[in-house]
């Protein structure tokens, strides 16, 4: 019987083209929206963590801030009366020796960086960056296209040389290869500076950092220590970073360099130290990704319902033209639950087709808008699993009143049905 329903269900389709189609509508661009928002969202986590994952992931930084605040960003207990940050609550090269020398092992470094500025050349500005070797590890990945990055002798001793981004060598220069060993001079504020251009470089950009920065990288990097010859940098700072050199060991490394340095802010009468982990962010942004997600995936659903009630209307059609066929079945002795079963298979197949319509379609339409955001869309199996049995469900929740009234009828008024 149950195989019989299933050839009488596919029967009719084929006997109503244009009618079963209109009627799996809804239900293929619910099913479509829907995997095509899971498919876009899981490319768009998998590729933040590809972007911000690796030496990046390693990351802890410590910053100062004032003692009532939970984090860097509590503006509710921020106190504006407070009196401001001197040298005296700032770190400094002495907290980094110490922290080298009780955690050295555990570290692959301290990365100190600063943002320089807009150094101007002709009639070409760009930004200017300020790192130690640490640093210039987590700025991304590069492709040195001329010349040779920054040596660890020119760092420690503060040599004034410079890596550039190929865009900017190309309009000064003509051309990366033309850069590599020119003098640069620029103005930076009322500083005139003068490096020796070294490397130029071409960022790599994965597809999440290609949608956060959409210009392309103008930002050239000099040594920390220059910066702090040239008496552009001060040596007190207020945050800083280190790279783990285990990821397994990032927990208990934040916490214990937290509470080391905290001990030196016992007597601070204002400020204390705040650590924050790049895990840590990076699950903040999965979480916020998750919500918009699953927000996005429930206002697609809205459509799955429409088509849900468009089954259930067809399907109430499809009864009422049948009624004589229905009283014939029930004159030869099919029982209430036959003509039940029959309607329900009948309501489900069309939902399972259109979700098998709709789950094409939206692999294909995800890819094609991951493919345009510079991301690698991917579907879980999972998400693919639950919207096959929610359009099950639907058309058994949405199949159940037609098959009931179909079910329901008497045999004798069915076959006088005009």
């Amino acid at each position: 019987m149950f195989l019989d329903n299933i050839r009488l269900a596919f029967s009719e389709l084929s006997a109503n083209k244009m009618r079963s189609l209109l009627t799996m509508l809804g239900i293929v661009i619910g099913i479509a929206s829907v995997i095509a928002i899971m498919t876009l969202g899981e490319g768009m986590q998998n590729s933040m963590m590809d972007t911000f994952g690796g030496e990046q992931a390693k990351q802890i930084a410590f910053e100062i801030i004032q003692k009532d605040m939970k984090n860097d960003y509590d503006q509710d207990n921020f106190d504006i009366n407070a009196r401001p940050m001197n040298e005296n609550d700032m770190f400094d090269s002495h907290t980094f020796d110490s922290i080298q020398a009780r955690f050295g092992e555990r570290l692959a470094g301290i990365s100190l960086s600063a943002d320089l500025g807009k150094i101007l050349s002709g009639e070409e500005k760009f930004d200017l960056r300020a790192v130690n070797p640490c640093a210039f590890s987590t700025e991304g990945e590069m492709d040195i296209v001329a010349g040779r990055c920054i040596s660890r002798d020119e760092y420690e001793k503060g040599r004034k040389v410079m890596v550039m981004p190929k865009e900017i060598a190309e309009k000064i220069y003509g051309s990366a290869e033309e850069a590599v060993g020119k003098e640069f001079e620029g103005t930076l504020g009322s500083n005139i500076l003068d490096f020796t251009v070294v490397g130029v470089f071409e960022r790599k950009k994965s597809g999440m950092e290609g949608m956060l920065i959409s210009t392309p990288s103008t930002k050239g990097y000099v040594p920390y220590a220059s910066a702090l010859d040239n008496g552009i940098e001060n040596e007190h700072y207020e945050y800083f970073i280190t790279i783990a050199k285990n990821t397994d060991d990032i927990p208990a490394l934040e916490k214990e360099i937290g509470d080391y340095l905290n001990t030196g802010y016992a007597d601070n009468d204002t400020y204390k130290v705040f650590s924050v982990t790049m895990q840590t962010q990076l699950d903040m942004i999965n979480t916020e990704l998750g919500i918009y997600k699953a927000i996005l995936a429930a206002i697609a659903a809205i459509s799955l319902l429409v088509g849900g009630i468009g089954v259930m209307n067809i399907m109430i059609v499809s009864i009422t033209e049948r009624t004589r066929e229905i009283g014939t079945r029930k004159a030869l002795g099919a029982t209430n639950r036959d003509i039940r079963g029959q309607f329900l298979i009948e309501s489900i197949i069309i939902c399972l087709i259109g979700s098998a319509i709709g789950i094409g379609l939206g692999l294909l339409g995800g890819s094609g808008l991951a493919s345009l955001m510079g991301v690698k869309g991917t579907a879980s199996v999972s998400s693919i699993v639950v919207s096959v049995l929610i359009s099950m469900a639907f058309g058994l929740f949405f199949g159940l009143y037609p098959a009931n009234k179909a079910a329901k009828m008497n045999p004798i008024d069915a076959l006088r049905y005009e």
